[in-house]
């Protein structure tokens, strides 16, 4: 059985705009997640709380969790490069039960004399980790269309 090489591709393939609309997507679903997840906390501000009076947030008021949770895309040439979250400190501190001398220890107090007494809140990690794997085969998706493309040929029109 004779094997023949084609130079055109059927099917479709994801271009890099399609990949950044889906990397955005995926994100904004983790984001979601995470801010619900957030929204069940039973502690936490019940309004907007100080005002920041020194750094880059000078004059800003601290939000609630789920209102300051953001997402960011890198691109490099109009692909994306990576997804992150930008999770304000006390989203970090509810996350790992980390400050005023409870560093972090799989769930565990370090200091008997620590002024606040913090439990873990997988609230951001669970959701990241659940839909790793379709953010992964996104990518898979794109840089293998890309490989055959440039291989092999265009696409059929």
């Amino acid at each position: 059985m004779a094997h023949s090489v084609s130079t055109t591709i059927d099917g479709k393939v994801i271009t890099a705009e399609e990949f950044y609309a889906q990397a955005r997507r995926w994100a904004a679903i983790v984001r979601n997640m995470a801010k619900a997840n957030a929204s069940r906390f039973n502690k936490g501000k019940e309004k907007p709380s100080h005002t920041y009076k020194t750094g880059k947030k000078a004059g800003k008021t601290e939000q609630k969790l789920r209102n300051s949770t953001r997402y960011i895309i890198t691109q490099d040439s109009g692909v994306p490069e990576s997804v992150g979250f930008k999770i304000p400190i006390h989203g970090i501190f509810r996350e790992w039960a980390v400050g005023y001398g409870q560093p972090r220890v799989a769930g565990k107090y370090v200091s008997a004399n620590s002024r606040v007494k913090r439990t873990m809140e997988d609230w951001i990690d669970r959701p990241i980790e659940k839909n790793t794997k379709k953010l992964f085969e996104l990518a898979a998706e794109f840089w293998g269309d890309t490989v055959v493309v440039n291989s092999f040929g265009a696409k059929k029109v």
